[in-house]
């Protein structure tokens, strides 16, 4: 029978995933990749938060000197208490981002909301105090920060809307209700400041957009080869120092260990040199498709250029290393028709190093591998070697 509260549990959490989903989602619909870049600036600019808590603090000791009121130390201590969270939950977005890791965003943007909410109360306050000085200075300070949400929070707009929204409310209610002269009169004026602050946002949110996408695409180009449409050299660096980063990181297996596989084709040059350049192209193309359908959809296959390959294998042992490698040198074996008439046959070598036995670093791995590779060709080619210490 199941436990009611976990059922309970259970279903809070997955409808805050929702919200957050929600809340977190470009206007229109994008690629993930773009979602992803977009909550990566959630965590961007720490100076923005530093300084709105500074104003608070600032607003919050003025209200304590002027009123007397102990509501102001309750704001100041809970101003204090959401930055030291927020600064924390940055700080852990930030290494989770760095170890390949899922960031705390939705601890982020609750808490975010929460700062908004006693911000927006302690405002409320202001006005209420019928002091003349503490309205002006929570006018304004409702004013600068519904500004910097608009630019700061543009990337999930529907969040930095809600935050608006948290902001202002309370201070154009306390402004309605207030009956120090002409006060409502503000009260009326903040809904359009802050509907045009919201088209300003939008117009902000649409800027991003073609920013980031136009980031991703010329990123896109420098880490994809041309040829074949696989990652390139540079991708291979980066994703080589991020899984080295990860063989320290805790885990049942001490670690996250993986296999690099270098290969590269047994008489390419022959075709290449016999039917011409267009034809040798046209094979890298099939055998690329061939390798990135012969791996598991987790394994990832690299051109560094020429005829030459590498393959990362994730969480692999040696021997579904040396499967998969045997696996794709069956199917490169096969015929490819590279419309010069006749069938063209190819050959593939391999050499496999694995982390953290052969190595540690992106370099060690990449000359163990080759050295393996090295092995596979001496010993007739059309075969897979693992490195062996000894070998070195």
């Amino acid at each position: 029978m199941s436990d009611p509260a976990k059922v309970l549990g259970s279903g809070l959490a997955e409808q805050t995933a929702r919200l957050f989903d929600w809340f977190s989602t470009p206007l229109e619909n994008e690629p993930k990749a773009v979602r992803s870049r977009f909550l990566e600036t959630t965590y961007d600019r720490k100076f923005a938060i530093l300084f709105a808590s500074l104003s608070v603090l600032v607003l919050a000791g003025t209200a304590i000197v002027l009123t007397g009121a102990w509501w102001p130390l309750l704001w100041v201590a809970a101003d204090l208490a959401l930055l030291v969270l927020r600064f924390t939950l940055i700080v852990r977005c930030e290494a989770a981002r760095l170890h390949g890791e899922t960031p705390p965003l939705g601890a982020l943007m609750i808490a975010g909301g929460a700062w908004s909410a006693v911000f927006g109360l302690g405002c409320f306050g202001c006005i209420a105090s019928e002091n003349l000085v503490l309205s002006v200075l929570a006018g304004l300070n409702v004013a600068g920060v519904v500004g910097v949400v608009s630019s700061r929070n543009a990337a999930t707009p529907r969040y930095a809307i809600l935050v608006m929204l948290v902001v202002s409310l309370p201070f154009m209610l306390g402004a309605l209700l207030s009956p120090q002269p002409g006060m409502w009169v503000i009260g009326l004026q903040m809904p359009f400041y802050v509907a045009g602050i919201i088209g300003v946002l939008v117009h902000n949110h649409r800027i991003s957009v073609r920013m980031i996408r136009a980031e991703l695409d010329n990123r896109d180009l420098a880490v994809r080869d041309a040829l074949t449409g696989l990652p390139n050299r540079i991708l291979l660096q980066e994703e080589l120092r991020r899984m080295c980063g990860q063989l320290a990181t805790p885990a049942a297996n001490g670690g996250k260990p993986f296999v690099v596989l270098s290969m590269d084709l047994d008489g390419f040059k022959y075709i290449n040199d016999s039917h011409g350049h267009t034809a040798g192209d046209r094979l890298l193309r099939l055998v690329g498709e061939r390798l990135r359908n012969t791996f598991r959809a987790t394994d990832l296959v690299f051109r560094i250029g020429g005829d030459e390959f590498i393959v990362l294998l994730p969480g692999a042992s040696e021997i579904e290393a040396a499967h998969l490698a045997k696996r794709a040198i069956e199917t490169v074996s096969e015929a490819f028709d590279i419309e010069v008439g006749t069938p063209a046959y190819i050959g593939l070598s391999a050499g496999s190093a694995r982390a953290p036995v052969d190595g540690d670093t992106p370099e060690q791995l990449l000359t163990c591998s080759d050295l393996a590779l090295y092995e596979a060709k001496r010993a007739g080619k059309g075969r897979h070697r693992a490195h062996l210490p000894s070998a070195g």
